[in-house]
C-alpha cells in the first residue's frame, strides 16, 4: 500500500479515537446528555467505535507494523544447526554467570567459611521464625478457647444472677415473717 501516515498521526488517530470511545461511553454508563445536546453520548460513542474499528482495519494492513526480519542465528547458532556455546569466541550463559558470581565472592572478600556461618544464620533464623509461628499459633488457640468459653461464662453468670435473686426474694420473705411478730 502506498498509503502511509507518520507514526505521529498514527498516535494522533489511535488517541483521538480511543479519548472520544472512552468520553462517549463514559456519558452512556452516566447517563449523561447535556442539554445543548441530548443525544451526543450517542453519537460520540458511535463516532468513536467507527473510528477505532477504522484504525484496526488500517493497523491490519500498516506497512509501518511489519514484522522485522531478525537473525536469530546470530544469538543461538543451534538454530542454525550448530552446538549451543559453540559460536567463536561466545562463552556459555552458566560459564559467564558462574565467573561473575566468582568475581563477586572475590571482590567482596567472602571465602568459604563466611558462607558456611550465613548459611547457619539463615538456618536459625528459619528455626527462630517457625519456634515465633508455633507460638503464635498456640496463643491463637488459647484465644479461641477463651473466646468460646466466654459465651458458657456469661450463661453460667446469668444464671447466678438469677438464683441469687431468687434467694434474695426468700430471704426477703423470712425478714418480712419475722419483723411482724
Amino acid at each position: 500500500m502506498a498509503f502511509k501516515l507518520s507514526k505521529k498521526v498514527n498516535n494522533a488517530i489511535y488517541g483521538y479515537g480511543a479519548a472520544v470511545v472512552i468520553i462517549g461511553a463514559l456519558m452512556k454508563i452516566t447517563y449523561f446528555s447535556p442539554s445543548w445536546a441530548p443525544g451526543i453520548a450517542n453519537t460520540m460513542l458511535t463516532i468513536g467505535l467507527v473510528i477505532e474499528a477504522l484504525i484496526f482495519a488500517y493497523s491490519a494492513i500498516d506497512p509501518s507494523l511489519q514484522k522485522e526480519d531478525y537473525e536469530w542465528e546470530k544469538v543461538y547458532p543451534e538454530l542454525a544447526g550448530g552446538q549451543a556455546g559453540s559460536a567463536k569466541g561466545v562463552k556459555s550463559p552458566q560459564v559467564l554467570m558462574s565467573e561473575k558470581i566468582d568475581e563477586m565472592f572475590k571482590n567482596a572478600k567472602l571465602d568459604e567459611a563466611v558462607v558456611k556461618d550465613l548459611a547457619q544464620s539463615i538456618k536459625d533464623f528459619d528455626a527462630s521464625a517457625k519456634a515465633g509461628a508455633k507460638s503464635a499459633a498456640d496463643l491463637a488457640k488459647i484465644n479461641q478457647e477463651f473466646a468460646n468459653n466466654a459465651g458458657e461464662l456469661t450463661k453460667q453468670m446469668a444464671a447466678l444472677s438469677s438464683n441469687l435473686e431468687t434467694l434474695n426474694g426468700v430471704y426477703g420473705g423470712v425478714l418480712n415473717a419475722m419483723n411482724r411478730k
